[in-house]
Formats: structure tokens, C-alpha cells, sequence
């Protein structure tokens, strides 16, 4: 057990028309990182990206308690003006940049990589647009967006990197595991809660260490 507090950032309630707010599911991922911290700052991580920041806050939180270059993705404009807000409130330097997923960053860069994803089972139909929905809705089993994902994390993390997933027990996160596996990850629970009849859980993923001849 750590001593570490990781407080809720101050965040402009006027920033989040069109812009998912802080939610319980935020809150308790905020709560899986303040678990994790010291896992997290044995590995001394440097960069650290937030795929779908939304308000910014679990960036921020982070931020403001490590020494870290932090960049967020949102494919949502208003999304990446509030997570900027958040950290300028916080005096955490926050680079937002907008677009899908993060497809434009140099391989093997970031330590950290957070993605609290939409995760809501929805039909295919509502994942359009770059609006609100985008931040909730997941389509088939919650999971297009996230399978859209997976594969790429290997090549976004470097190779002390550690990815932190959000899953909804519909999104059948024994499947996710298995993928991740084949792609020569390893996995551990940090958190899992049910909030509102949806139960989470926050999943960690390391690169497996391959032993040298």
C-alpha cells in the first residue's frame, strides 16, 4: 500500500458543452493510477499519452504528481481546448492534439498510455461524427473502437511502457486480455467497481520481458 494522492484536477464546468465530463468512470481511474503510482515511478516514465482525454482531467492528475511530457489526443476540437483549460488551471503543461486515436506519433515514445475508451454497447450506426457520442459510444460489444486500438499499442509504447485500458464487463475483457497477449503483453487488474448497474474494470498491460540467450 502507497501514501500517494492523486487529487481531481479544478476543471471549468463552461469548457464541457460537447465534451464528456468527469464521470464516475473518470473518478475511478484517477483512483487505479493513485493505486498504481508507485509501479508507475519505479519505471520512471518521461512521456505519457491519454488517447480520448475528453475534460483532461486524468492527464492532468497524473501530471501535476510526476514530472512528465504529457500529450492527449481527442478526435473531439472542443474536447482538446477543455483538456488544455484543465491543465492551464492546474499548472500542468498539457499538449492536446487533435485526431483519431494516435496515429502520428514517432514509434516506441511514450512510457505511459492511458485510454478510458467509449466503451458503451451501441449499433455500428452511432460511431459518426467527431461530437459527444464519439466519447461514449463503442459500438459492437462496446468494442470497435478499442479493437481499432490494440493492435497499435505495441508500437506506441516504448519498452518499460505501460498501457492503462478501461473495460465494461460487456466488452468481454477476457477477449481483450487474449489479444493483448498475442501480442506479447502481460496483464493485472488495478481497480474493478460496479457504478450504475456498469461494472469496470482498470487493466494494465506490460510488454513481457523476454529472457537474452
Amino acid at each position: 500500500m502507497n501514501n500517494f494522492t492523486l487529487n481531481t484536477p479544478d476543471y471549468d464546468i463552461k469548457q464541457m458543452v460537447d465534451v464528456y465530463e468527469p464521470s464516475e468512470d473518470t473518478f475511478l481511474f484517477i483512483d487505479a493510477l493513485e493505486a498504481d503510482l508507485a509501479f508507475i515511478q519505479a519505471r520512471k516514465p518521461t512521456y505519457m499519452l491519454e488517447i480520448g482525454s475528453g475534460s483532461g482531467v486524468i492527464t492532468t492528475a497524473l501530471g501535476s504528481h510526476l514530472s512528465l511530457t504529457c500529450f492527449t489526443t481527442d478526435i473531439n476540437i472542443k474536447a482538446c481546448n477543455a483538456t488544455r483549460n484543465t491543465g492551464l488551471l492546474n499548472k500542468v503543461q498539457v499538449e492536446p492534439v487533435c485526431m483519431d486515436l494516435a496515429s502520428h506519433f514517432r514509434p516506441f515514445l511514450f512510457d505511459i498510455l492511458i485510454f478510458n475508451p467509449p466503451y458503451v454497447v451501441t449499433d455500428s450506426e452511432e460511431i459518426i461524427g467527431t461530437g459527444l457520442s464519439r466519447a461514449w459510444a463503442g459500438g459492437i460489444d462496446g468494442r470497435e473502437i478499442i479493437d481499432k486500438l490494440l493492435p497499435q499499442v505495441k508500437n506506441i509504447l516504448s519498452e518499460s511502457g505501460i498501457f492503462y485500458l478501461l473495460l465494461l464487463k460487456e466488452n468481454k475483457p477476457d477477449e481483450v486480455v487474449a489479444i493483448l497477449e498475442k501480442f506479447g503483453f502481460q496483464h493485472k487488474i488495478i481497480k474493478e467497481k460496479k457504478i450504475l448497474g456498469e461494472y469496470l474494470y482498470i487493466v494494465r498491460f506490460i510488454k513481457k520481458q523476454t529472457s537474452k540467450p
